[in-house]
């Protein structure tokens, strides 16, 4: 168990440098794991809570004994999940061929450049001063700029698209995110105002 874990740990590296090969392979091949996937999610949750307390205050003044763990985790997770839910809800409906386990699994590999820059940028920190800081801004840019590459590959090779329909998705992609999320707020405010009345409503009978 834990060999092929490693394997898969090993050829996780390999497709952040050669990405429409590494998925495809992990889709038709199976180079790679849901387990792998979410062991590089858990990473990524784990080393953005260790960079938002262990960052030096110099380049993470919010950060430190004032860094709110559970809002980090919370937002980290809803954007993951959304990601994932609107691409599978939008691919199902434009003849995309990548099940929501792949779309999952191609989400979370795309995320390993944010693990790797997250734990050489907290030591680094420490090192650099603040006429250093372009430095420090062009990895986190990069970091970034490497994901979204990786999303972007994951989703043309899952689905079968082309350049211009996965870009095309990816702006769908986004929007959808958006609307779930004023759908799931519109949900959660209704449900505290009526849970609301019931509480008031409750306490009205009572003191009949």
């Amino acid at each position: 168990y834990m060999s092929s874990l490693l394997k898969e740990l090993r050829y996780s590296l390999y497709l952040i440098v050669h990405p429409f090969k590494g998925f495809w392979e992990i889709k038709h091949e199976r180079k790679g794991s849901l387990r792998t996937a979410v062991l590089w999610l858990i990473l990524y949750v784990l080393t953005t809570v260790l960079s938002g307390f262990c960052t030096a205050y110099l380049f993470n003044p919010g950060g430190g004994v004032n860094f709110n763990v559970y809002q980090s985790v919370a937002t980290t997770l809803c954007l993951f999940f959304l990601w994932c839910i609107a691409s599978w809800c939008l691919t199902s409906l434009y003849d995309g061929e990548g099940k929501f386990i792949d779309i999952v699994k191609a989400t979370a590999y795309a995320l390993i450049p944010l693990v790797l820059i997250h734990v050489i940028l907290v030591p680094l920190s420490y090192a650099l001063i603040l006429k250093e800081a372009s430095f420090y801004t062009m990895l986190v840019n990069i970091g970034y700029v490497w994901m979204a590459f990786l999303l972007f590959s994951g989703t043309l090779v899952t689905h079968q698209y082309t350049f211009g329909k996965t870009v095309l998705m990816i702006i769908f992609i986004i929007l959808g995110m958006c609307m779930i999320a004023y759908i799931a707020l519109l949900f959660f405010n209704l449900i505290q105002q009526m849970s609301g009345f019931v509480v008031t409503f409750w306490s009205e009978l009572k003191l009949r």
